[in-house]
Formats: structure tokens, C-alpha cells, sequence
């Protein structure tokens, strides 16, 4: 039909180098229909679409003919590299090191879903995630993911504190995550053992992690320029990429499977009730690592870190609970006592990894807002980034020393 896209009309979607009619012979193979996408369909720009390394476009589908089945609304997302704009903070990625950056990222968050979708169908319980409908592989410039779009969700920022409930509900969802890994042995999927750490952050510490680093009292407060220096004088024994493979190695467990990026904004709520877990989202950071390594950052982030300081012991024990739960019987993968000390020893290094890049990402977020939010918003990451700088001090002693170079 001439109103219906096709091969003979190339056209891409907005910006992204994904053509329409490609998407539809992929969802048409996926979603076992002849229908077809009429020029109707349209995609528009989701709210803060583009981040770092992706941009996220939501496709509103006309199908015709139209079967009820058929998803109406899809989100497309598609690597891309892009800095935090007009913002000096930010220290940007040498160009060379974007492509082998974005495709082992995007390989991995395909090797979770494709893992997910030949497990999702078993009796073992599952991580919350959108229903994952295709990826293209990484070729040709026209990679790409496509999901389920949520309707009616909420997120928070790092700057918002979670509630009880909803720190109970993360817990529970990083238990699931780790047995549906252990249970389906996740281990063989291949794409899930890419060394990502290694593609991540190779030769770029010292150097832009700690420029971020050193930036942030002038954003944040000069009174943490006496903590980034002690953290940074830490770092030197134990700054290790393959930290998460020696210290499971020294505790003689399995390495879990991480979501690898569990912060605020990768969290989707209920928009009509903020204590109902919709999804996690952004999976491109999935592995095989250290147990702690999600907690670490959901703690770290989604509360306070007076309040984290307090209670990280007794979230550990409950966390632990929920795994005993989910391996449904089946002999744990660590005992509790080696939960604790993995933190421990993981606590320096995830926390080094994850909070330099807050400077920029809490920058961006208050460009456009009001300066009483702006400075509240602030002040709440400020504590946050205190307290995280005096644990990595307190932490430090627990942490593997590290003797060899980090790109063996």
C-alpha cells in the first residue's frame, strides 16, 4: 500500500540512521504479522532522550491492517555518543575509544535480553524489565534495541531518597536478577563475560576519572577537596579492573550476574503509586561480577548517606534473605558473611567508578531549573558525595591490593 512504509521509502527515524522501513520487517519477523506500518506512524523524542551513550526514541505504530495484538507504542533506542552540553565539568571520551565503547555495551545489553527472552518462560523468577521485542546487531551503523514502552511510569533522580518500600522492592529485584543468572546459568550466554570494566574505564584512571574527581568540591563544595585528595592517595593500591574477579575469587564464590548500573534514573515506578516497581531499565552494563556490585551503587545513590551508613548491614541481611528465597532451594552461591565482605572489599573501587561523573550529570539536570531547586538539589547529592568520599577512606584498607597492571 502507498500510505504504508516500505522499502521503496528508505526513511529514517528522526536522527537516528534507523530506517522505517527496516524496523518494520524486523517487528513484522518478531511479531509474526504481515501488518505493516502506515506513514501514520510517527516518532517523537523522549523526555531527556539523549544521554551519554544513547538516545531513546518512542514509535507510535498505525498498523494496518490492525490487529489488536500488535504493540502500539515501542521505544527505539540506539547508541550513540553525545557530552553533557555547555558543561566544562565534563571531560569527554576520545573519539577512538567511542565505537569499541558503544558496541561492547550494546552487545551486552543484547546478550541480556536474548538470555531473558529463551529464560522468560521458565519457572525461576525473574528481574522486572519492559518486554524485549528485537535488537539489531552492531553493524553498519544501524544498531538498535527495541521494547515494550511503559505507559504511566514515574522515575526518580539521584537527588530524591528512597522510601522504605521501595529500597525493599530494588532489594528484592537484585536477588532475582542474581538467581535468574545462577539458576539458567548465565554464565555460558555468550556476550555476558565481555570484560566491560576493561572497555569502560582502561587507561582512563588517573586521568579523566580523576579530573572529574578533582572538579567536584568547586561544584559541590571546596570542604570535600581534603577527601578527594585522601580518596585519590587511596586509590593507588587498589584501583583494579579485574577487582570484581579477585575478590570472588578470594571469598570461593561464583561471579553473579549484575545489572551493573542500578541508580535512580534506570528505575521505573508506578506514575499512581511511587511505591509499586514497574522495571529496571539500561541493562548495556549487564556482567558477571562481584555480588555487591549493585548494591553498592543502589545504596550509594537512592538514599542518604547518613541513612546508608546506618542500615547497609541489616539491607545486606534482608537482600540475602530475598536470594534464599529466589534460588528456590537450591544450594546458596555465598553465605551471608561473604556478602559483607565482598561490600567491603568492592566498596572503593564501584564507588570511585560510579560517583566522578555526578558532577556533570546533577549540572545538566539543573541547567533549566529554578536556583532555590537547583540548590537543593545540590546540597542533597553534596551529602550523598561527602559521605561516599569518607567510606571509600573508611573502605580502602578492605580493598584488594592491586599489583598488576590493569590492562593484562
Amino acid at each position: 500500500m502507498e500510505d504504508c512504509h516500505g522499502h521503496e521509502h528508505p526513511l529514517e527515524i528522526l536522527d537516528t540512521r534507523v530506517q522505517w522501513a527496516d524496523l518494520q520487517t524486523h517487528l513484522q519477523k518478531v511479531l509474526m504479522t504481515d501488518s505493516k506500518c502506515r506513514k501514520t506512524s510517527f516518532a517523537s523524542k523522549a523526555p531527556g532522550s539523549v544521554g551519554f551513550l544513547s538516545q531513546v526514541v518512542l514509535i507510535d505504530l498505525n498498523w494496518f491492517p490492525p490487529i489488536p495484538k500488535l504493540p502500539k507504542r515501542v521505544v527505539l533506542k540506539v547508541p550513540i555518543s553525545k557530552a553533557h552540553e555547555g558543561l566544562p565539568e565534563d571531560v569527554p571520551t576520545p573519539p577512538e575509544k567511542m565505537e569499541p565503547l558503544l558496541k561492547a555495551l550494546f552487545e551486552a545489553e543484547r546478550a541480556f535480553y536474548e538470555f531473558y527472552r529463551v529464560h522468560e518462560h521458565t519457572e525461576t523468577s525473574l528481574p522486572p524489565i519492559p518486554h524485549f521485542y528485537y535488537a539489531a546487531r552492531f553493524e553498519g551503523n544501524h544498531e538498535y534495541l527495541v521494547f515494550e514502552c511503559l505507559q504511566n511510569t514515574h522515575s526518580f533522580h539521584v537527588w530524591d531518597n528512597f522510601n522504605e518500600k521501595q529500597i525493599d522492592q530494588m532489594l528484592h529485584a537484585i536477588a532475582q536478577t542474581q538467581a535468574f543468572g545462577y539458576l539458567n546459568n548465565s554464565s555460558s550466554q555468550p556476550g555476558l563475560n565481555l570484560r566491560l570494566l576493561d572497555v569502560l574505564y582502561d587507561e582512563c584512571f588517573p586521568r579523566e576519572m580523576a579530573e572529574l574527581l578533582r572538579k567536584m568540591p568547586a561544584y559541590f563544595g571546596q570542604e570535600l577537596e581534603p577527601l578527594v585528595e585522601k580518596a585519590l592517595a587511596s586509590s593507588d593500591g587498589f584501583y583494579d579492573l579485574r577487582v570484581e574477579e579477585r575478590i570472588c575469587a578470594s571469598l570461593g564464590i561464583s561471579q553473579s550476574l549484575v545489572h551493573g548500573d542500578v541508580w535512580s534514573t534506570n528505575i521505573l515506578w508506578d506514575a499512581d503509586d511511587h511505591d509499586k516497581l514497574r522495571a529496571v531499565l539500561d541493562w548495556q552494563m549487564t556482567r558477571h561480577g562481584c555480588p555487591a556490585t549493585d548494591l553498592i551503587r543502589f545504596l550509594n545513590t537512592c538514599m542518604s548517606g547518613a541513612h546508608r551508613r546506618q542500615n547497609w548491614e541489616r539491607y545486606l541481611n534482608k537482600f540475602h534473605d530475598y536470594l534464599c528465597v529466589e534460588m528456590r532451594g537450591l544450594p546458596l552461591p555465598y553465605t551471608e558473611a561473604q556478602l559483607v565482605d565482598s561490600y567491603k572489599q568492592m566498596y572503593a573501587m564501584e564507588t570511585l567508578l560510579y560517583m566522578p561523573p555526578l558532577n556533570p550529570i546533577v549540572a545538566s539536570a539543573n541547567l533549566e531549573v529554578a536556583p532555590e531547586l537547583a540548590k537543593k538539589r545540590k546540597e542533597t547529592v553534596a551529602e550523598k558525595v561527602r559521605c561516599m568520599l569518607e567510606d571509600i577512606i573508611h573502605f580502602a584498607p578492605f580493598a584488594p591490593r592491586s599489583t598488576k597492571n590493569n590492562s593484562e
